[in-house]
This record gives C-alpha cells, sequence and structure tokens, in this order.
C-alpha cells in the first residue's frame, strides 16, 4: 500500500525522508546545521568547535554541546540579522510571537528633520553635495558646496550659516599655497580669490606679496633690493634687477633682454 502524507512535510516533502545519511555524519551534520540557525536568530555565546566533529557518538556529543552552549546565549538584545537590518546603536530587534518588531531611532540635524506618520518615516531637508571643477565657482551655491578651483589646484567649501558671520568660499587644506603669475589674484575673471595672509610671487620682479583682507592690498615682504656691483653684467632672471657697472660708474637696468642706463 503506497505511503500517503497529506499535507506534505514542508522539509521532506510528500514521502517523508530524510535529507541527511542516516548514520553518525547525518546526525553531527544535522547539529551543525543547528548551530547556524540558532547564530542566525541572534546569541552572545556562538560557540562551534574549530576542528570539526568526528562522526562517532565523542562527536554527536561533542556537537550537542556547542549547540547547547550556542542557544543559552540567545538574548533579545543580542545583534541578529532580519533581511539586512543589524540590531545594535539606534537600531532595536524585538522578537514578537512569529514576527520582530524593528526599532530606529533616527534624528534630525540642521536642516534635515525627521517624521513619523504611523505609517512611513519622512526624512526631509536633505541635499546632495555639489562638486564644481572650473576655474571660477560662480554664485548661489549652498552651504557644504565644493569647489575645485581649476586655475590653482585648490579645494574649496562654501560655508554658510552655523556661526559663519561671512558665507563665503573658504580654502579645505591648511597648507599655504604660493600663487604665482605676473598680476595679483583679484578674484575675477580666471584668478582665485585671495584670502587673508595668501602669498602671491610677483613674476614680473621677482619677489613676494602678502594679502592683507583688511585693507584688501598686496603687500611686499622685502620691498629693499640689492643692486649688483661689478665690471661684469651679472645674470639677470626678472626685469628691474639692478646693476652698478663699475667699469663706468653707470647704473643700468635690465629691462627683459638687456641692460639699460639709466
Amino acid at each position: 500500500m503506497p505511503e500517503v502524507n497529506t499535507p506534505s512535510c514542508l522539509t521532506h516533502g510528500s514521502i517523508p525522508r530524510s535529507l541527511h545519511s542516516e548514520n553518525f555524519e547525518g546526525i553531527v551534520t544535522v547539529i551543525e546545521a543547528l548551530i547556524n540557525t540558532v547564530s542566525g536568530v541572534g546569541t552572545i555565546s556562538y560557540s562551534r568547535c574549530p576542528y570539526g566533529y568526528p562522526y562517532n557518538f565523542e562527536g554527536v556529543v561533542r556537537a550537542l554541546e556547542d549547540l547547547n552552549t550556542t542557544v543559552s546565549g540567545i538574548s533579545t538584545s543580542a545583534t541578529a540579522v532580519l533581511s539586512g537590518i543589524v540590531a545594535g546603536s539606534g537600531i532595536y530587534i524585538t522578537p514578537s510571537g512569529g514576527s520582530s518588531i524593528i526599532n530606529v531611532g533616527a534624528a534630525g540635524q540642521g536642516s534635515v528633520s525627521v517624521s513619523y506618520s504611523g505609517s512611513f518615516l519622512t526624512i526631509s531637508g536633505a541635499q546632495s553635495t555639489t562638486t564644481v571643477v572650473s576655474g571660477s565657482p560662480g554664485t548661489g551655491y549652498e552651504a557644504g558646496t565644493l569647489w575645485f578651483d581649476t586655475n590653482e589646484g585648490r579645494l574649496f567649501v562654501y560655508a554658510s550659516g552655523n556661526g559663519v558671520s561671512s558665507p563665503d568660499w573658504y580654502q579645505t587644506n591648511a597648507e599655504p599655497i604660493v600663487l604665482k603669475g605676473e598680476t595679483p589674484p583679484s578674484g575675477t575673471g580666471l584668478n582665485s580669490p585671495p584670502r587673508d595672509g595668501s602669498i602671491w610671487f610677483n613674476t614680473l620682479i621677482g619677489n613676494l606679496f602678502v594679502y592683507d583682507a583688511t585693507t584688501s592690498g598686496w603687500y611686499e615682504t622685502a620691498p629693499t633690493r640689492s643692486v649688483a656691483y661689478g665690471p661684469a653684467a651679472p645674470v639677470a632672471d626678472v626685469e628691474g634687477a639692478g646693476w652698478l657697472d663699475s667699469s663706468v660708474s653707470k647704473l643700468k637696468i635690465w629691462n627683459g633682454s638687456i641692460w639699460a642706463e639709466v
């Protein structure tokens, strides 16, 4: 007479048959699967012998001992994984009958607000940070926007609110950068905006200048220059360099191509 099993077993089918071998190996394998199943529920005392279990009475006993240790640590406060959600700081998973209740602690900061309607969690006010890559950032940007200055290779962040008295672009890196060019950076066109303490190397006269934000001016760090002296013309690097020719007692200035008499 054929076997009739209605309804069929969810695990073993309509004609129940064991899924593992009916010997010590099958018993140990099933116990190991139990240990893995319990660890997914959440336990603070997970235990599984790293050396494995032999397929005999000793292996069965050791596997059951590890299963008992693992089960003894099941706790609702233990870390558990439910559909990709991990319990931890701000997230609490509480078993409730055949399901689990997931509690998420969410709080808004700055212009971001969090509200719960009873069915949906709404996060509003969040905005993505924009990164501008150009020689001039333009206007109309929100706080936190980044600007990479392609002229000077500097990174700026637009700061406003939260105690910032002067909303503007502020350089993010702390290292001093020396700007180089024939004209001082003015913040117009393709020039980067100067900041208080910015250093500029004037390639026309070969000297350094420091920017003072209070007076909006560039001040030369060494306004006095030494004049070369001797019968032989020195090697001139920049326009405006001076040389007193001792052979003829005349003062000459390098104009970019020749030593011109004053």
